[in-house]
């Protein structure tokens, strides 16, 4: 999982559980603080009473006998307000939670109870206000105060969101320019708009392991080349001598023998040279892709060059070129790439068995492949059919395991993308996606 998804994840799993943590402490508190904000209403209605009294008189309220009393209640029950006379021995000050039975109705209610003295007599003032409204009110305030909290945690998401990615986005570009490094060559080092240090850190690294990795690849293709130039000249020098001891009469018939197979040795030896010395040339980029190639015209004259080898085997070989198109690039080397699959499709082909190369025009550019009727390869080998020196089979023992490389070499070159798809017993398929132009 990427390490931005990572954050998000945990930024959005982290505030999911504190909302669920306020959703259970949420009820109780709002009620608590409903109870409270009901208590001091209760209190400042007592003030208002109390104004009321001291203005107009207790005997407005309850007349000097004893058994009179004064109530009054609002017209949905909600509050109510109760005054009447008490002794001094019943004096009792409190707020709690009390049933009332208003006009046959049983209602619970906040009462406010408590005692005064006016006037020389002592009097008892309830002041209550419905439970059910405290509690549409609480509902009220829960329901709100949950919707405000989840729109606040999905806010805060999609904030964290934008800032990590922002955070991250030197990270993206890093990954991004490795990830299209096709070799060391094409690896640019530029630096990163960022003002995070790690990032930077982290760049700066990569950007002198790239220039070592750079080096390194260079000098590499330098002594291959160098080397394979130079030893060019000492075996062909060799097989010329070769070449003159065969021709001499004298020569023993068991020392003609042997100079036979030292010349095929030589043969062998020049020809990993030769492909080696393609394989850097066309690296250092030595070659020229001015060249408009058909590429129907270069199937048939790849056809063409094989075609004695096809009949030898026995082998079937179709050619289905739904669509022609003209490639700018270097004839030879893809003659020479398309040549080398073609090869191993007849080398590794069962006697009697078939090729088929396919040429369609699709909406990506031009697709070419080539499939074959032969042994396969081992899903295990495919990751390394290009690695040079990697020889997978060799029935004629003449392979020295570079045809491939060569192939990759060359469709890198021309910005050629190759999938291969094989199934042992069955054949292989090498497709050619050529860019489009």
């Amino acid at each position: 999982m990427r390490l931005q998804s990572k954050l998000t994840l945990f930024s959005a799993a982290s505030k999911i559980v504190i909302l669920l943590l306020l959703i259970l402490v949420l009820p109780p508190l709002i009620n608590r603080v409903a109870l409270h904000n009901t208590d001091l209403r209760l209190l400042e209605k007592k003030e208002e009473v109390f104004d009321i009294i001291a203005e107009k008189g207790i005997g407005t309220f309850v007349s000097t006998g004893e058994d009179d009393m004064y109530g009054s209640y609002n017209l949905l029950k909600e509050e109510f307000i109760s005054i009447e006379p008490i002794d001094t021995s019943q004096i009792d000050n409190r707020i709690e939670n009390s049933y009332r039975k208003v006009e046959g109705d049983i209602v619970e209610y906040r009462v406010l109870s408590l005692a005064f003295e006016v006037d020389g007599g002592t009097y008892l003032l309830e002041i209550g206000r419905s439970l059910d409204t405290i509690r549409d009110t609480s509902d009220t305030l829960q329901r709100y105060a949950l919707y405000f909290l989840i729109a606040i945690v999905l806010i805060t998401v999609f904030i964290d969101l934008a800032f990590v990615k922002i955070l991250l986005r030197p990270l993206t570009l890093i990954i991004r320019r490795l990830q299209h490094v096709a070799h060391p060559e094409s690896f640019k080092q530029t630096k990163i708009p960022s003002t995070t240090s790690d990032f930077v850190y982290l760049n700066e690294t990569i950007n002198g392991m790239m220039g070592q990795i750079k080096d390194a690849f260079q000098k590499e293709k330098e002594f291959i080349g160098n080397v394979s130039h130079e030893l060019l000249t000492p075996v062909s020098i060799l097989q010329t001598r070769m070449e003159n001891l065969l021709t001499d009469p004298e020569l023993p018939e068991d020392m003609l023998v042997k100079v036979v197979e030292n010349q095929k040795t030589l043969h062998r030896l020049k020809s990993i040279i030769q492909a080696l010395l393609l394989i850097s040339r066309i690296e250092n980029e030595q070659y020229l892709k001015d060249e408009p190639v058909s590429m129907e015209a270069l199937v048939l004259d790849v056809a063409e060059e094989i075609e004695e080898r096809i009949e030898s085997k026995r082998l079937t070989l179709e050619i289905n070129m739904d669509q022609d198109l003209t490639f700018q690039a270097n004839y030879s080397l893809l003659f020479t790439m398309l040549f080398n699959v073609v090869n191993n499709a007849v080398k590794y082909n069962r006697p009697g068995g078939a090729i088929t190369v396919k040429g369609v025009l699709t909406e990506a550019g031009y697709q070419l492949s080539v499939t074959d009727t032969g042994v396969g390869i081992a899903p295990q080998q495919l990751p390394h059919i290009f690695d040079r020196f990697k020889r997978l089979h060799a029935p004629d023992r003449e392979s020295h395991g570079l045809g491939l490389p060569i192939v990759e070499t060359v469709a890198n070159f021309h910005q050629i993308k190759i999938t291969v798809t094989s199934e042992p017993g069955t054949g292989t398929t090498f497709t050619f996606k050529f860019p489009k132009r």
